[in-house]
């Protein structure tokens, strides 16, 4: 995961706590083994809440590779543009993440599949970097116009009133990167996202499991 400042601490939580409950129903192994990768050591969300990165962003791209999923979680803005002031972090590394799956395209080589995902306000970060072009995208429901605007900049994405949108990798290439990108509304949304990326990657028993442990009423979105 990598945050840009400063996130609410739902909407970095929320699916933390949901997929790191994650086992296989098998082997009863976790499905997700999550790492949080930040600019800089300590974290301060807009709520005061302290959250301690796993690894620097510079190790963040040495290893990219090895990653399966990037989740980008969302911050509180006062304008369209306010969750884009720098233009940097995480920006490079949404887009490095984007180019690992249209390598592996190119290549010719599948089987891995690679999640972009974004929780409420985070959406812009996608936005920004180019790789909701030609999509269908959600973001937190008081921003829905902020994410067509930022999304203009680069084509036609479609902004969805739901609570996620899947862009499925089911098909050619999977929407034009070779990845799969899942965009969700705020704090729960990305909860349901989380839930329905663990029934893809470990069965339904599974996100189930976990929607019981945390005593959780799973609600879907859409998958175009």
């Amino acid at each position: 995961m990598a945050t840009p400042t400063p996130p609410p601490p739902k909407n970095f939580a929320g699916p933390l706590e949901i997929l790191t409950h994650a086992l296989h129903t098998t082997s009863h192994t976790p499905v997700f083994t999550c790492t949080i990768a930040a600019a800089s050591p300590t974290v301060l969300s807009s709520q005061n809440c302290s959250v301690n990165r796993d690894i620097a962003l510079a190790e963040a791209y040495a290893q990219l590779a090895h990653y399966d999923v990037l989740v980008i979680p969302g911050g509180g803005v006062t304008d369209p543009g306010g969750v884009l002031e720098v233009q940097g972090e995480p920006l490079g590394l949404v887009k490095k993440f984007a180019e690992l799956g249209n390598e592996q395209r190119k290549g010719g080589g599948g089987g891995r599949e690679r999640t972009l995902f974004s929780v409420c306000t985070g959406s812009l970060v996608l936005g920004e970097a180019g790789v909701l072009d030609g999509k269908s995208a959600t973001t937190h429901c008081e921003y829905y116009d902020e994410l067509e605007e930022v999304c203009a900049r680069w084509g036609r994405t479609e902004v969805l009133k739901e609570r996620f949108v899947v862009n499925s990798r089911s098909g050619g290439d999977g929407g034009g990167n070779g990845l799969r990108i899942i965009t969700a509304g705020g704090v729960s949304c990305g909860m349901d996202a989380s839930l329905w990326l663990i029934r893809e990657v470990a069965g339904l028993e599974s996100a189930q499991r976990v929607a019981e442990i945390v005593q959780y009423a799973w609600r879907q979105g859409v998958v175009v």
